[in-house]
Formats: C-alpha cells, structure tokens, sequence
C-alpha cells in the first residue's frame, strides 16, 4: 500500500474523527462500528514515542471520504492527493495549539521537564478516488516527547490523556516494574527480558496515570491477567 508521507517538528497527530464534525456521528454508533483508534506508547529514560493507529471501515469509510470531499475539497464526489495533504496538515494545525497548551503527558502531574518533539505521519492513498467505493483505510502517526532529565528523576508515576475507550498498550524501559494504574481497565501485564509492557482499555474519562518504580531484580514472568483480558494479541 502507497502512503503519502510526512514529517514535521513539534506538531501533534490527530484522529480526523477528534478534529471535524465527523465525531458528532462516530462516536453515537455502537462500539465505534466500523472505526478503529489504538495507541501504543514506548516510555523511554529521556522521552517516549506515542503511535497512533486509526482505521475507517464499512459505512464510516465512505462518511470519512465523503468528508473529506465535501468540506475540504471541491465535492466533485473524488478524493484526491492534495485533499488527503490538506486533512493532514488541518489536523496538525488544528491541534497543533491545544497540545502546547494542554500538555498530553505529565509526570507526577507536571508537564514541566515534557517536550513535544517529533511527529511522522503516513496518511493511506486508499481513501483516493471515488467517495462511493467501498474499502477500508489505516493512517498512522508517530508521536516523539523528550525529557529534560531521566524517568526516575522527573517522578512516580505517569499520565496520559487519550481518546476514550480505545485500546493502548504501554511499554516501560528495561529494569522498570508498573506498581499501580488508574484509569485502564481490562489489563494485562508481561515482563519479557525486563522490559515490562501493559495492555487495556482507557476508561470513558480518558485519562491513565500509571506508577512506576526502577527494579533491578526485575525478571520474565508469564501473562498475568488483570481483568478480562486473558491473551496478548
């Protein structure tokens, strides 16, 4: 699959569905039909890279294109290159504003010491050509944050403002244990070579705050359900 491709400094990557009036309809259809938003977050000693993944489907692919068409091209009922490069730099734009003034991640509830550094994107060309037809399209975006100093020496614990009820997987550096969670339901807990990695559902407020602690005598251990949850995909 082509992508068109895209990098810019200090920028944040939004779902469409966040940004335009396309949220309105979305999000009172039953479990998101036929729309898929996932997060996964690496958290690193001296930043931390926050990936995105959204994917149109069924009926809500044709309203995402015909969106697109309508309220920011020349609703000639076609999807062409220069409107999927203007849903991408709209998004960025729009919210480019909110993320430097409402920070997305604090730790111990600071965003102070956080940088916002990166972003790539890699918008699909699937959404090109007919509104009408049928298909389905995944974007991608990849969020990079900076730290001025290391995870132990900023704080505890970490917080994170999502989209709500969509899936996140979260990954801590190697030798770091999880020793509590707010806010993620569902959850399941692997180590593997010390590295430790959580996976749930966000909550319907958004908002994760997960404590954590260095541990030096971290070891692998097996699954450990928490919840419903009872595989890693």
């Amino acid at each position: 699959m082509t992508k068109i491709n895209e990098k810019r400094d200090i920028m944040k990557p939004v779902s469409i569905v966040c940004l335009m009036a396309v949220a309105i309809v979305l999000l009172s259809t039953p479990a998101f039909a036929g729309f898929n938003w996932e997060n996964n977050i690496t958290v690193g000693n001296d930043g931390m890279t926050w990936r995105y993944t959204e994917q149109y489907t069924e009926d809500n692919f044709v309203f995402y294109k015909s969106y697109i068409d309508a309220d920011l091209g020349n609703d000639d009922d076609y999807v062409s290159a220069w409107e999927l490069l203007k849903v991408d730099s709209i998004t960025r734009d729009t919210f480019y504003d909110s993320i430097i003034n409402d920070m997305d991640v604090k730790i111990n509830n600071s965003s102070t010491g956080i940088h916002l550094s990166e972003i790539d994107s890699s918008i699909s060309e699937d959404a090109l050509g007919k509104v009408y037809r049928r298909g389905d399209v995944t974007n991608y975006y990849k969020v990079m944050y900076s730290f001025d100093g290391s995870l132990t020496e900023l704080g505890t614990n970490i917080w994170f403002l999502a989209e709500p009820e969509t899936n996140m997987t979260i990954t801590f550096p190697a030798g770091f244990e999880i020793t509590s969670t707010e806010g993620i339901e569902n959850t399941t807990t692997t180590v593997y070579n010390r590295t430790t990695t959580l996976i749930g559902t966000i909550g319907f407020e958004g908002e994760i705050t997960i404590g954590y602690a260095e541990n030096v005598t971290l070891e692998t251990s097996a699954p450990e359900p928490d919840g419903n949850v009872t595989s890693i995909p």
